[in-house]
């Protein structure tokens, strides 16, 4: 499998249960990785059928949030929040789903 597209992995910030300075903002950490991105239709067993993201990356990660090419970290709003984290031999996929698919007008 190719992985020839990048993705940052964000991270939330952990605060310091002894940190009282009320001024203090800890900035998420983001991680540049290589990344496989690909937009498809999921149907569940209900009939449902959403469209999402999958951005599946090698080895075994963790995040709280996405950035695609679009990213930039200083805008939250080119942040993509993942839904769900599938873990694979060697690999890992987040979820981000886009929007549901919706037919005849239901």
């Amino acid at each position: 499998m190719r992985y020839d597209q990048v993705a940052y992995l964000i991270k939330k910030p952990l605060t310091d249960p002894d940190d009282d300075d009320m001024y203090s903002h800890p900035k998420a950490a983001a991680t540049k990785v290589k990344a496989n991105v690909k937009r498809t239709n999921l149907t569940f067993g209900d009939g449902s059928m959403y469209d999402v993201t999958i951005v599946r990356v090698f080895g075994k990660v963790e995040a709280d949030k996405i950035g695609l090419a679009d990213y930039d970290p200083d805008d939250q709003s080119t942040w993509h929040q993942v839904q769900k984290v599938g873990r694979h031999f060697q690999r890992t996929d987040f979820y981000i789903v886009n929007a549901e698919v919706i037919f005849n007008g239901k």
